[in-house]
């Protein structure tokens, strides 16, 4: 399929993958302030809500790289008379890592509250990394 992007189409999904994005990270934001606070009481709604983001978020995933193999069809000289198309990814890009780094960040948290149940605790290994170290030079 060789067909070119619709624009006004191209950024409408844009548009709305960028409001997904921005739900998912103001539900971040306010996990990350519970557990800064040690207030934990209900994460399990936000462990709900966040598979229910999830949910849509697999579905836009799946238009975005659909809309993203047609705009890359496009010549750089006619992706450069669409600006805005190029502003909303970068917008999109920039809030996808906030998100990422505002989750690890909560990851870390839940290990620190003691959250997150043995059997998806990291290794020792993983958590000692010098262990690791020793192991090599002890076996070389």
């Amino acid at each position: 399929m060789n067909e070119l992007p619709n624009i006004p189409e191209l950024e409408h999904e844009l548009r709305s993958h960028l409001e997904l994005c921005r739900e998912i990270h103001g539900l971040v934001q306010r996990e990350h302030q519970q557990l800064k606070t040690a207030q934990v009481d209900d994460l399990k709604e936000f462990f709900r809500c966040r598979n229910g983001l999830l949910e849509r978020l697999a579905g836009a995933q799946q238009q975005m790289f659909t809309h993203k193999a047609a705009w890359m069809r496009l010549s750089v000289p006619e992706r450069a008379q669409h600006p805005q198309i190029a502003s909303v990814i970068r917008q999109n890009l920039d809030l996808i890592m906030k998100v990422v780094l505002l989750d690890r960040e909560n990851e870390k948290l839940l290990l620190h509250h003691r959250l997150v149940p043995a059997k998806h605790m990291p290794s020792p290994e993983r958590q000692n990394p010098s262990l690791v170290a020793r192991r090599y030079r002890a076996n070389s």
